[in-house]
Protein backbone atom coordinates (compact mmCIF):
# COMPACT_ATOMS: atom_id res chain seq x y z
CA UNK A 1 0.00 0.00 0.00
CA UNK A 2 1.13 3.44 -0.94
CA UNK A 3 1.46 5.46 2.36
CA UNK A 4 0.47 8.62 1.44
CA UNK A 5 -3.38 7.88 1.06
CA UNK A 6 -3.14 7.14 4.93
CA UNK A 7 -1.69 9.93 5.52
CA UNK A 8 -3.37 12.64 3.37
CA UNK A 9 -4.65 13.98 -0.31
CA UNK A 10 -1.98 13.73 -2.80
CA UNK A 11 -0.97 17.79 -4.25
CA UNK A 12 0.90 16.26 -6.80
CA UNK A 13 -1.73 17.91 -9.11
CA UNK A 14 -0.32 20.97 -8.93
CA UNK A 15 0.94 21.15 -12.37
CA UNK A 16 -1.19 22.22 -15.10
CA UNK A 17 -3.84 23.55 -12.59
CA UNK A 18 -5.85 27.20 -13.04
CA UNK A 19 -4.57 29.65 -11.48
CA UNK A 20 -6.50 30.07 -8.42
CA UNK A 21 -5.22 26.26 -7.97
CA UNK A 22 -1.75 27.28 -7.99
CA UNK A 23 -1.82 29.89 -5.89
CA UNK A 24 -3.00 27.05 -3.18
CA UNK A 25 -0.45 24.46 -4.17
CA UNK A 26 2.23 27.71 -3.47
CA UNK A 27 0.36 28.15 -0.06
CA UNK A 28 0.90 24.58 0.75
CA UNK A 29 4.37 24.74 -0.32
CA UNK A 30 5.15 26.72 2.37
CA UNK A 31 3.67 24.61 4.93
CA UNK A 32 4.06 21.07 3.63
CA UNK A 33 6.98 19.30 5.53
CA UNK A 34 10.99 19.11 4.04
CA UNK A 35 10.96 15.60 2.20
CA UNK A 36 13.70 13.61 2.23
CA UNK A 37 14.25 10.64 -0.28
CA UNK A 38 15.95 7.73 1.36
CA UNK A 39 17.34 3.87 -0.47
CA UNK A 40 18.41 1.08 0.94
CA UNK A 41 22.06 2.20 0.99
CA UNK A 42 23.28 4.69 4.48
CA UNK A 43 21.37 7.84 4.13
CA UNK A 44 22.30 9.08 8.03
CA UNK A 45 24.03 12.21 6.20
CA UNK A 46 21.24 13.21 4.29
CA UNK A 47 18.59 12.22 7.08
CA UNK A 48 20.62 14.53 9.98
CA UNK A 49 20.83 17.49 7.27
CA UNK A 50 17.00 16.74 6.93
CA UNK A 51 16.08 16.56 10.43
CA UNK A 52 17.81 20.30 11.22
CA UNK A 53 16.11 21.52 8.30
CA UNK A 54 13.30 20.73 9.27
CA UNK A 55 13.64 21.76 12.76
CA UNK A 56 15.03 24.84 12.09
CA UNK A 57 12.12 25.77 9.59
CA UNK A 58 9.79 24.54 12.18
CA UNK A 59 8.07 22.02 9.90
CA UNK A 60 7.46 18.30 9.57
CA UNK A 61 9.40 15.62 8.24
CA UNK A 62 8.13 13.36 4.99
CA UNK A 63 10.59 10.35 4.62
CA UNK A 64 9.91 8.37 0.98
CA UNK A 65 11.25 5.80 -0.43
CA UNK A 66 10.72 4.63 -3.47
CA UNK A 67 11.11 0.71 -5.26
CA UNK A 68 11.27 -0.48 -8.62
CA UNK A 69 9.55 -3.09 -10.28
CA UNK A 70 11.65 -6.34 -11.15
CA UNK A 71 12.37 -7.54 -14.64
CA UNK A 72 11.15 -11.30 -14.69
CA UNK A 73 12.07 -13.93 -16.76
CA UNK A 74 9.74 -14.97 -19.26
CA UNK A 75 10.42 -18.91 -18.27
CA UNK A 76 10.05 -18.01 -14.65
CA UNK A 77 7.15 -20.08 -12.68
CA UNK A 78 3.84 -18.57 -11.85
CA UNK A 79 3.52 -16.22 -9.24
CA UNK A 80 7.34 -16.20 -9.28
CA UNK A 81 7.25 -11.91 -10.36
CA UNK A 82 4.67 -11.59 -7.15
CA UNK A 83 6.81 -13.27 -4.84
CA UNK A 84 9.88 -10.75 -5.98
CA UNK A 85 7.60 -7.69 -5.90
CA UNK A 86 6.22 -8.44 -2.66
CA UNK A 87 9.74 -9.37 -1.23
CA UNK A 88 11.18 -5.48 -2.57
CA UNK A 89 7.68 -3.88 -0.85
CA UNK A 90 8.65 -5.79 2.02
CA UNK A 91 12.01 -4.37 1.69
CA UNK A 92 11.17 -0.88 1.37
CA UNK A 93 8.86 -1.04 4.52
CA UNK A 94 11.58 -2.14 7.12
CA UNK A 95 13.90 0.79 4.85
CA UNK A 96 10.85 3.18 6.07
CA UNK A 97 10.49 1.75 9.81
CA UNK A 98 14.05 1.94 10.42
CA UNK A 99 14.44 5.43 8.77
CA UNK A 100 11.11 6.67 11.22
CA UNK A 101 12.74 5.26 14.04
CA UNK A 102 16.44 7.07 13.99
CA UNK A 103 13.90 10.27 13.53
CA UNK A 104 12.33 10.14 16.39
CA UNK A 105 15.38 9.49 18.43
CA UNK A 106 17.45 12.47 16.56
CA UNK A 107 14.41 14.26 17.22
CA UNK A 108 11.39 13.17 19.34
CA UNK A 109 9.15 16.07 18.87
CA UNK A 110 9.04 16.16 15.22
CA UNK A 111 6.03 15.29 13.05
CA UNK A 112 7.30 12.63 11.01
CA UNK A 113 5.37 10.67 8.55
CA UNK A 114 6.45 8.56 5.48
CA UNK A 115 5.75 6.86 1.93
CA UNK A 116 6.78 3.92 0.39
CA UNK A 117 6.17 4.45 -3.25
CA UNK A 118 6.70 1.37 -5.76
CA UNK A 119 7.84 3.37 -9.11
CA UNK A 120 11.05 5.13 -10.50
CA UNK A 121 13.11 7.13 -7.93
CA UNK A 122 13.50 9.97 -9.81
CA UNK A 123 9.97 10.57 -10.76
CA UNK A 124 8.46 10.24 -7.19
CA UNK A 125 11.05 12.49 -6.10
CA UNK A 126 10.45 14.71 -8.49
CA UNK A 127 6.60 14.88 -7.90
CA UNK A 128 7.75 15.42 -4.58
CA UNK A 129 9.82 18.43 -5.02
CA UNK A 130 6.16 20.48 -6.33
CA UNK A 131 4.75 21.03 -2.81
CA UNK A 132 8.12 20.75 -1.01
CA UNK A 133 9.86 23.42 0.40
CA UNK A 134 13.02 21.04 0.41
CA UNK A 135 13.44 18.05 -0.70
CA UNK A 136 16.87 16.18 0.49
CA UNK A 137 18.88 13.36 -1.37
CA UNK A 138 21.66 11.19 0.05
CA UNK A 139 24.49 10.86 -2.10
CA UNK A 140 26.85 7.76 -3.52
CA UNK A 141 30.47 7.51 -3.27
CA UNK A 142 31.75 6.18 -6.20
CA UNK A 143 35.50 7.35 -6.43
CA UNK A 144 36.66 7.36 -10.28
CA UNK A 145 40.09 9.51 -11.00
CA UNK A 146 40.10 11.11 -7.67
CA UNK A 147 36.58 12.21 -7.88
CA UNK A 148 33.52 11.91 -6.74
CA UNK A 149 30.44 10.58 -8.62
CA UNK A 150 27.43 11.40 -8.01
CA UNK A 151 24.23 8.77 -8.49
CA UNK A 152 22.22 9.06 -11.60
CA UNK A 153 18.99 10.03 -8.84
CA UNK A 154 20.66 12.99 -7.47
CA UNK A 155 21.32 14.45 -11.01
CA UNK A 156 17.72 13.62 -12.43
CA UNK A 157 15.75 15.37 -9.54
CA UNK A 158 17.92 18.09 -9.56
CA UNK A 159 17.52 18.69 -13.13
CA UNK A 160 13.49 18.18 -13.36
CA UNK A 161 12.37 19.17 -9.63
CA UNK A 162 10.18 21.92 -9.24
CA UNK A 163 11.59 23.21 -5.82
CA UNK A 164 15.07 23.37 -3.63
CA UNK A 165 16.65 20.09 -3.81
CA UNK A 166 19.68 19.28 -1.51
CA UNK A 167 22.11 16.86 -2.38
CA UNK A 168 24.25 15.83 1.09
CA UNK A 169 27.55 15.42 -0.99
CA UNK A 170 29.30 15.71 2.92
CA UNK A 171 29.17 16.56 5.95
CA UNK A 172 28.56 19.93 6.66
CA UNK A 173 30.77 21.81 7.86
CA UNK A 174 30.51 23.39 11.73
CA UNK A 175 29.46 26.31 12.38
CA UNK A 176 32.06 26.76 15.84
CA UNK A 177 35.04 27.05 12.96
CA UNK A 178 33.18 29.20 10.63
CA UNK A 179 31.49 27.37 8.18
CA UNK A 180 29.10 28.77 6.55
CA UNK A 181 26.40 29.23 3.91
CA UNK A 182 28.00 29.57 0.11
CA UNK A 183 25.73 31.30 -2.37
CA UNK A 184 27.35 30.99 -5.98
CA UNK A 185 25.33 33.80 -8.28
CA UNK A 186 26.67 35.14 -11.91
CA UNK A 187 25.01 38.53 -13.52
CA UNK A 188 21.34 37.80 -14.41
CA UNK A 189 18.48 37.12 -12.70
CA UNK A 190 18.44 33.70 -11.26
CA UNK A 191 20.81 35.75 -8.65
CA UNK A 192 17.81 36.77 -6.88
CA UNK A 193 15.96 33.13 -6.08
CA UNK A 194 19.38 31.49 -5.07
CA UNK A 195 20.30 34.83 -2.68
CA UNK A 196 16.69 34.13 -1.06
CA UNK A 197 17.18 30.70 -0.53
CA UNK A 198 20.43 31.17 0.82
CA UNK A 199 19.74 34.19 3.30
CA UNK A 200 16.78 32.33 4.14
CA UNK A 201 18.53 29.16 5.21
CA UNK A 202 21.69 31.04 7.04
CA UNK A 203 19.36 32.83 9.02
CA UNK A 204 17.55 29.76 10.08
CA UNK A 205 20.48 28.33 11.00
CA UNK A 206 22.51 31.31 12.66
CA UNK A 207 25.33 31.07 9.63
CA UNK A 208 27.19 33.21 8.12
CA UNK A 209 26.91 33.66 4.11
CA UNK A 210 29.38 34.44 1.38
CA UNK A 211 27.96 35.57 -2.05
CA UNK A 212 30.41 34.38 -4.33
CA UNK A 213 30.54 35.44 -8.48
CA UNK A 214 33.39 33.47 -10.34
CA UNK A 215 34.28 35.85 -13.33
CA UNK A 216 36.32 33.94 -15.93
CA UNK A 217 38.74 36.26 -17.55
CA UNK A 218 40.33 35.80 -21.05
CA UNK A 219 41.99 32.87 -21.66
CA UNK A 220 44.94 34.70 -22.87
CA UNK A 221 45.39 36.65 -19.61
CA UNK A 222 46.10 34.25 -17.72
CA UNK A 223 49.42 33.35 -19.40
CA UNK A 224 52.72 33.30 -17.88
CA UNK A 225 54.39 35.84 -19.87
CA UNK A 226 51.03 38.43 -18.92
CA UNK A 227 50.66 40.02 -15.95
CA UNK A 228 47.48 38.96 -13.73
CA UNK A 229 44.24 40.54 -15.37
CA UNK A 230 42.45 42.39 -11.99
CA UNK A 231 38.81 41.43 -11.84
CA UNK A 232 36.64 43.95 -13.42
CA UNK A 233 35.28 46.88 -10.76
CA UNK A 234 31.92 46.80 -12.35
CA UNK A 235 32.32 43.27 -11.34
CA UNK A 236 32.37 44.12 -7.87
CA UNK A 237 30.00 46.96 -7.76
CA UNK A 238 27.14 44.87 -9.18
CA UNK A 239 27.53 42.24 -6.74
CA UNK A 240 27.75 44.52 -3.92
CA UNK A 241 24.48 46.04 -5.41
CA UNK A 242 22.54 42.76 -5.75
CA UNK A 243 23.44 41.72 -2.08
CA UNK A 244 23.01 45.15 -0.57
CA UNK A 245 18.81 44.54 -0.43
CA UNK A 246 18.86 41.39 0.64
CA UNK A 247 21.39 42.52 3.79
CA UNK A 248 18.92 44.83 4.92
CA UNK A 249 16.04 42.06 5.18
CA UNK A 250 17.99 40.38 7.08
CA UNK A 251 20.60 42.11 8.90
CA UNK A 252 21.44 39.15 11.32
CA UNK A 253 23.54 37.39 8.81
CA UNK A 254 27.24 38.15 8.73
CA UNK A 255 27.60 38.52 5.24
CA UNK A 256 30.64 38.67 2.92
CA UNK A 257 31.15 38.72 -0.99
CA UNK A 258 33.90 37.61 -3.56
CA UNK A 259 34.81 37.60 -7.34
CA UNK A 260 36.59 34.99 -7.49
CA UNK A 261 38.83 34.82 -11.01
CA UNK A 262 38.84 31.15 -11.97
CA UNK A 263 35.96 28.96 -13.37
CA UNK A 264 32.38 28.50 -11.73
CA UNK A 265 33.20 25.15 -10.86
CA UNK A 266 36.04 24.85 -9.66
CA UNK A 267 36.02 28.61 -8.16
CA UNK A 268 32.65 27.33 -6.28
CA UNK A 269 34.11 24.04 -4.88
CA UNK A 270 37.14 25.43 -3.13
CA UNK A 271 35.18 27.99 -1.67
CA UNK A 272 32.73 26.15 -0.21
CA UNK A 273 35.56 23.32 1.54
CA UNK A 274 33.95 22.79 4.62
CA UNK A 275 31.28 24.71 4.59
CA UNK A 276 27.97 24.31 5.62
CA UNK A 277 26.21 24.23 2.30
CA UNK A 278 26.22 25.41 -0.91
CA UNK A 279 23.60 27.19 -3.11
CA UNK A 280 23.20 26.83 -6.78
CA UNK A 281 20.76 27.86 -9.26
CA UNK A 282 20.12 26.07 -12.77
CA UNK A 283 17.77 26.44 -15.17
CA UNK A 284 17.45 22.98 -17.11
CA UNK A 285 14.66 20.84 -16.05
CA UNK A 286 14.20 17.67 -17.39
CA UNK A 287 12.68 14.65 -15.65
CA UNK A 288 14.53 11.79 -16.57
CA UNK A 289 18.29 13.05 -17.69
CA UNK A 290 20.22 14.40 -15.28
CA UNK A 291 23.31 14.85 -17.92
CA UNK A 292 21.03 17.93 -19.17
CA UNK A 293 21.20 19.85 -15.58
CA UNK A 294 23.00 23.07 -16.16
CA UNK A 295 26.53 22.49 -16.46
CA UNK A 296 27.99 24.64 -13.19
CA UNK A 297 24.99 22.72 -11.18
CA UNK A 298 26.15 19.42 -12.63
CA UNK A 299 29.61 20.06 -11.99
CA UNK A 300 29.16 21.08 -8.04
CA UNK A 301 27.46 18.42 -7.57
CA UNK A 302 29.90 15.70 -8.60
CA UNK A 303 33.01 17.46 -7.16
CA UNK A 304 31.61 19.50 -4.12
CA UNK A 305 32.67 17.85 -0.44
CA UNK A 306 29.42 19.85 1.60
CA UNK A 307 26.10 19.56 0.77
CA UNK A 308 24.73 21.50 -2.46
CA UNK A 309 21.16 23.10 -2.89
CA UNK A 310 20.34 23.38 -6.73
CA UNK A 311 17.74 26.01 -6.88
CA UNK A 312 15.26 25.58 -10.20
CA UNK A 313 15.31 29.41 -11.80
CA UNK A 314 12.00 29.79 -13.90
Amino acid sequence: MDWRKRLGPDTSGAVGLPSECKETAVTAHRHSPVVVGIDVVNNNAALHWAVKAAEGRHLGLHVVHAYGAVAVNPWAPPGFEHDEIEMLRRGAHEVIDKTVGQVHVMSPDLVVTAAVVEGDARRVLIEETITAPITVLGSRHLASMGATLLGSVGCGVAAGAEGPVVVVRGPAGDPDEGAGVVVGIDASDSAEDVLQFGFEHASTHGSSLSAVMCWRPDPLATMRWRPEQPVPPRAEMWLAETIAGWQEKFPEVEVRSAVVRDHPVSGLVAESMAQRLLVVGTRSRHPVAGTLLGSVAQGVLHHATCPVAVIPID
